[in-house]
């Protein structure tokens, strides 16, 4: 009697005991399934650095043979990144129906990316420069593949620099002029594209003139001071796709994970961006921290 309880506990024992081993091994199987899921999730979150945004780049480089070589490496390193390149061969066009030999050897290059919109550099004198001095230069710009039989010598659209920002009615006016005009220009297309640049957060009105306008163009520690991307909340009427932003004369410091921050941060308010670490002569190279700030917006 007592010798066939003792045998039915060891039973029950052994019993218990293996539906614990099969519970510890069910847990141990969810714990590897959805672990790593979860924290490849958390660290994806971590990681993202928000939504996509266009390379901006203000080519104020002279086209001396391969000066041109480290915008082209990035653009071809980084298919999947595109890239708003402004060209200004003589504060504009230039005096002539086409740019030196230079411009029209380099050009070319650019646009053949698919991955490139090349845009032509127009100032405005804040609204007060003649219209048609300002139409003169857009039609030079579209002139040029009819002019040198070659359909790559091309810009996209027009940059309007020293654009203003105060309102006024015969400026807004003005503006939309100038717009519908590079609208007007096939030659300038598929998508004849305008941005202005007052470099600071213009009267809302005016935005609407414009593909894309420079919201930001100042240094590193003028972005720190108004409170970096805050500064783009007092924009109303507006939304990331419409603006752009500048940012210059980042201290050789900021780099790695500190770049990353900066960048991430622009990128979620602004859709073109160019950040460079040059404290002078912002436009005229490329600075130490280029092919890293690129290959940020890539990722």
């Amino acid at each position: 009697m007592s010798t066939e309880k003792h045998v039915s506990n060891r039973t029950c024992l052994k019993s218990k005991l293996s539906r614990f081993i099969l519970a510890i091994v069910v847990l141990i199987v969810i714990i590897v399934a959805v672990v790593p899921s979860v924290v490849v999730t958390t660290l994806h979150k971590k990681n993202s650095m928000g939504p996509k945004a266009k390379v901006f780049v203000p080519l104020y480089v002279y086209p001396a043979p391969e000066a041109w070589a480290p915008l082209e490496n990035v653009i071809s390193a980084h298919p999947d990144v595109n890239f708003t390149v402004v060209i200004n061969p003589g504060n504009g066009p230039g005096p002539d129906s086409l740019p030196d030999g230079n411009y029209t050897r380099e050009i070319p290059k650019l646009t053949a990316y698919d991955n490139v919109r090349v845009l032509g550099y127009v100032y405005t004198s804040y609204g007060k420069r003649n219209a048609s001095e300002v139409r003169k230069d857009i039609q030079t710009y579209a002139d040029w593949p009819t002019n040198s039989s070659d359909p790559n010598l091309a810009v996209r659209g027009i940059f309007f620099d020293e654009t203003p920002q105060q309102y006024e009615a015969q400026t807004l006016t003005y503006l939309q002029g100038l717009t519908d005009f590079v609208k007007g220009l096939k030659a300038l297309g598929p998508d004849q594209f305008v941005v202005h640049n007052p470099g600071a957060v213009p009267d809302s009105r005016y935005l609407a003139t414009a593909d894309s306008t420079v919201v930001f163009e100042a240094a590193y520690s003028t972005f720190r001071e108004r409170q970096g991307a805050k500064l783009f909340s007092s924009i109303s009427d507006s939304n990331r796709t419409q603006l752009c932003a500048i940012v210059h004369s980042v201290p050789e410091s900021v780099e790695g994970k500190d770049l990353r921050s900066l960048v991430k941060q622009v990128r979620k308010v602004a859709d073109e961006i160019y950040i460079t670490h040059l404290s002078t002569n912002y436009y005229a190279s490329f600075g130490s921290k280029w092919t890293e700030f690129v290959d940020l917006m890539a990722a």
